[in-house]
């Protein structure tokens, strides 16, 4: 995947989160091949509205499930020094491409995934 397609896929991402009032989120599906991001309007509604996958995920520290913070972009590629330090800090791969993700209650993002591709799929273009 090239930068320009992972940044497609970012604007994707926070463009369709930033219209929406909340969102739940859990992972949906995770092993060696894929990991799935899935966010719904209510963990008591069955149907998600959104799934982002993590192609060939490496390295993972998260919430089991989190809610949306409608005041932050929802996901962003790590750069720069932090990018070293939790390259550094992990040993994580060359290849892979280090995301943050924020979720609400927290002052800075929860959710470390490195991976080498991402991709996202709406399912519910209009959720609310």
């Amino acid at each position: 995947m090239n930068t320009e397609e992972l940044t497609n896929e970012l604007l994707k991402i926070n463009n369709y989160l930033k219209k929406c009032l909340w969102m739940d989120f859990e992972f949906a599906h995770m092993d060696g091949g894929k990991l799935v991001v899935a966010g719904r309007i209510d963990t008591s509604y069955n149907d998600f509205a959104i799934n982002i996958e993590f192609g060939t995920p490496f390295f993972v520290s998260s919430l089991l499930s989190w809610h949306l913070d409608d005041a932050t972009p929802f996901i962003e590629l790590i750069e720069g020094d932090a990018l070293g330090q939790l390259n550094e800090k992990y040993h994580i791969e060359q290849g892979n491409y280090l995301f943050k993700i924020n979720a609400e209650g927290f002052d800075s993002a929860p959710i470390i995934i490195a991976s080498k591709s991402l991709k996202c799929e709406i399912i519910n273009e209009q959720p609310f």
